[in-house]
């Protein structure tokens, strides 16, 4: 019978890596386990914010699967759980009787990984986006105005109605989620993606916003009697944070516990903004991408990504603007090995970088000594996937990989080291340039990304950042504008 340690020795352990591990950080010279040479600031607020939707890693998971991967996130130095309470796509879970339906699905599941979360001690968060509805709930009469930063299935909470349902909802999901079991402690209110409303009786947006989850959370209060507010300005810009403090002072002095802010693509710190009287600040930090945004190495697109510069940067950088902690967003497993950097570093538990990828190696590919630090230093190459030197890459790969038993770990490396030799060997060829070689190479790479995606990652259905259309290759658009080409140009069969 498989239960969650059989799971997590087979695919998130797998091997007796840890062992090796144990051996390499109990050494008494050179990186150890707790060494205060150069170690990083530890942080207290240390969360990693999974939002189980759009066909990730984290919806497709079952519950055991998640259990054994939270544990892991855990034991590299995560101390608090976060997950959306997603509307997107579906209609609304408690008012039907079909209990087989996705939206019940998801939110089952939902309930689980919180669950386990709070068994093995992490602390829970729950996100949210407070006028984004179930589609069985939009009405024409009470929708929200859109704006270039307000989209979703929105609608206006200065309607009166609309209001009441937004209230409604959050009554049922506290009510549910306490009847569950779980506690939580917090939740982290977004203003936008998804939400908003742009209509003349909810300007400024913002304190709209501020003012509906202060109501919102009265209710959570009744049911999670520890409930801490917080905000994040994920697309906030500065004039709404002067706002927020103003309202603060005049409505809610004290109330606002926590802001996560945002941190911009290719920054390594939140923008120098004022926060309301006794509110903490955290870093909003996106590890489901490589050191440089530029490479578009995001969104399991090209496998695994790595940041080690930029998750050390962030870390000393948001530690210099007084930052109490973090939340790290993550879309999947995709991003296993910026967990390890940005929890292992953030809790002080390793002193360096190469520190944790050397602890990661052992771990998870049973190797110890020089074998992990050429593990080390070949993973941190890919913080820019367009600088590793191929075919060396690839055959420093296969001489390493050799005696690792195959796990997910290792192979969406090999995957990578795929998809990028036929992304170079692709090129960017005009329109009009395109070979029946090239052609097929075209073909080759979807055929490994579908690979990565069904066979390595294991996802269903994808959706939104994950469908091939976001954030595609550099020649992708090209090559689209050649096959329609061609199409045109064949001749139609004879009807006659």
């Amino acid at each position: 019978m498989k239960t969650c340690e059989t799971i997590n020795r087979r695919e998130f352990l797998a091997t007796t890596g840890a062992t090796a591990l144990g051996a390499m950080l109990s050494a008494g010279a050179g990186r150890t386990l707790g060494a205060d040479a150069g170690r990083q600031p530890s942080f207290a607020v240390r969360e990693c914010y999974c939002p189980a939707h759009f066909g990730n890693a984290y919806e497709a998971m079952w519950p055991l699967e998640m259990e054994a991967y939270l544990a892991e996130m855990k034991w590299w130095g995560f101390n608090r759980y976060g997950d959306w309470i997603t509307t997107t796509d579906v209609c609304n879970p408690y008012t039907t009787d079909a209990f087989w339906a996705l939206a019940a699905e998801q939110l089952g599941r939902k309930k689980k990984a919180f669950q386990v979360a709070q068994k093995s001690g992490l602390a829970l968060n729950l996100i949210v986006t407070p006028n984004h509805v179930y589609l069985d709930q939009l009405r024409p009469h009470y929708a929200a105005k859109k704006g270039s930063r307000i989209q979703g299935q929105l609608i206006c909470p200065s309607h009166p109605e609309a209001r009441k349902l937004i209230l409604e909802n959050f009554e049922r999901w506290f009510r549910d989620f306490a009847e569950s079991g779980i506690r939580l402690s917090a939740f982290t209110a977004f203003a936008y993606d998804y939400g908003g409303c742009d209509c003349e009786k909810c300007r400024p947006w913002i304190i709209t916003f501020a003012r509906l989850m202060k109501e919102i959370h009265a209710i959570g209060l009744k049911y999670h009697p520890d409930i801490e507010p917080w905000f994040c300005s994920w697309w906030w810009v500065p004039e709404e944070h002067q706002l927020i403090n103003e309202w603060a002072v005049k409505e809610a002095p004290g109330w606002l516990k926590a802001m996560t802010l945002h941190i911009e693509y290719g920054q390594t710190g939140f923008k120098d903004v004022a926060v309301p009287d006794g509110c903490r600040k955290l870093a909003f930090v996106h590890i489901g991408y490589s050191d440089e945004s530029a490479a578009n190495d995001i969104y399991a697109k090209w496998g695994p990504v790595v940041a080690t510069r930029r998750m050390t940067k962030t870390l000393a950088g948001i530690a210099a603007q007084g930052a109490d902690g973090f939340q790290a967003y993550s879309e999947g497993i995709f991003d296993d090995v910026n967990k390890a950097l940005l929890a292992g570093l953030g809790s002080g538990r390793f002193r360096d970088a190469q520190d944790v990828l050397q602890g990661y190696a052992c771990r998870y590919f049973n190797v110890s000594g020089e074998q992990a630090s050429l593990w080390a230093r070949w993973m941190s190459a890919w913080g820019d996937r367009r600088t590793p030197k191929l075919p060396e890459a690839q055959k420093e790969f296969d001489v390493m990989a050799a005696p690792v038993t195959s796990t997910w770990r290792l192979e969406h490396w090999r995957s990578k080291l795929i998809l990028e030799s036929l992304d170079r060997q692709i090129g960017k060829p005009k329109p009009d340039a395109w070979t029946p070689e090239k052609m097929k190479l075209v073909e080759e790479f979807w055929a490994q990304q579908e690979h990565l995606q069904r066979d390595i990652y294991r996802l269903g259905p994808v959706r939104h950042v994950f469908t091939p259309k976001f954030r595609p290759p550099d020649w992708y658009d090209s090559w689209q504008k050649a096959v329609k080409s061609a199409t045109k140009q064949q001749t139609l069969p004879d009807q006659t």
